[in-house]
């Protein structure tokens, strides 16, 4: 067994000589409770981007002690040539199940449904 094997193992895969047919590790499906999606749109070019917070690691304890709070840069794939980054923070409760409190800077903060739609609308 090499070293890959042996750290498959170790995060819950199966090593390569044991596959049955599917791949090993872990798979983050829509079931999935620890995650957050967050949506923005970039102010320069419009380019609606999305970005995935894991609730389970990403938040810090933030300095009252009881809020928890996430920092991202959002950058867009650059088809516009823009690269302007988008800082998100959001805060959430003490249970980390509700944004009390969200900021973005370089862009602004969208819905799933905005976030689609912009996707779907043609290029001018």
């Amino acid at each position: 067994m090499g070293f890959l094997d042996n750290l498959r193992k170790a995060l819950g895969g199966q090593s390569a000589g044991q596959k049955s047919g599917g791949g090993g590790g872990s798979s983050f499906g829509a079931g999935d409770t620890n995650a957050y999606w967050i949506y923005a749109q970039c102010r320069r070019c419009g380019e609606p981007l999305r970005s995935r917070v894991n609730l389970a690691i990403d938040p810090s304890l933030d300095d009252d002690g009881v809020t928890w709070v996430v920092r991202k840069g959002l950058v867009g794939s650059g088809a516009n040539r823009c690269f302007q980054t988008i800082e998100v923070t959001l805060k959430f409760d003490a249970k980390k199940q509700n944004v009390i409190e969200s900021e973005a800077v370089g862009g602004k903060l969208i819905t799933a449904e905005e976030y689609q739609t912009l996707l779907e609308k043609p290029e001018a």
